[in-house]
């Protein structure tokens, strides 16, 4: 059976094209992180933070509810999270530090300021695009400091910390966090502080 020149070369660029699909495949480079680890698309949702190898900081402010004897006062949060490694294409783990300060008032001139210093883990997971939730946990120290009246009393004490929230990506470079967070001490009498609402920007 003869074969026509035309069907020949359409034969020809057919396994030519066929040939070069793969070894195209196989020389584009894969997508990488700053850490030069391989990253899924999955993973550079800007809402999820900074990627693996990078850090992000955050500014937070919310309203804390202390035990009774002392009134909702404000608390100013600053975090940073470095991206450690990405557990699955919508989940990274990051580990970094978390610092903040709140105040409250009383009744017969008391009150009652915090200063503490966290480490942190978190783990956040991608739900939709520009969307993921998060949850993390800390142990750190805490100052303590209550007056009242003329009297004054500076404690230093452990704090546990767990919080969870969600993050909406405004910019490729600049996230919405909200959050809801409690803070236990191991002073005697300061018992847990919640702190809801809690609204914040994240930068990376």
């Amino acid at each position: 059976m003869k074969t026509s020149p035309t069907a020949t070369r359409l034969f020809v660029i057919a396994l030519l094209a066929a040939l070069s699909t793969p070894l195209a495949a196989r020389a584009a480079p894969a997508t990488r992180s700053s850490s030069g680890r391989a990253m899924s698309s999955g993973s550079s949702d800007p809402s999820m933070g900074a990627p693996v190898g990078a850090v992000d900081y955050s500014v937070l402010l919310s309203l804390e509810l202390p035990p009774s004897g002392y009134d909702a006062g404000p608390r100013l949060s600053g975090e940073f999270m470095y991206g450690f490694v990405d557990l699955a294409p919508q989940a990274r783990l990051s580990l970094g530090g978390r610092g903040a300060f709140s105040y409250h008032g009383g009744a017969f001139n008391n009150s009652l300021w915090i200063l503490e210093a966290v480490p942190d883990a978190k783990l956040t997971v991608n739900v939709a695009p520009n969307l993921s939730l998060y949850g993390d946990f800390g142990l750190g120290l805490a100052v303590l400091h209550q007056s009242i009246g003329s009297f004054s009393d500076s404690t230093i004490a452990f704090t546990f910390q767990l919080g969870g929230g969600v993050s909406y990506a405004l910019s490729p470079n600049m996230n919405l966090l909200g959050e809801l967070r409690l803070d236990i001490y191991t002073r005697s009498g300061s018992s847990t502080f919640v702190s809801i609402p809690t609204v914040g920007l994240q930068f990376h």
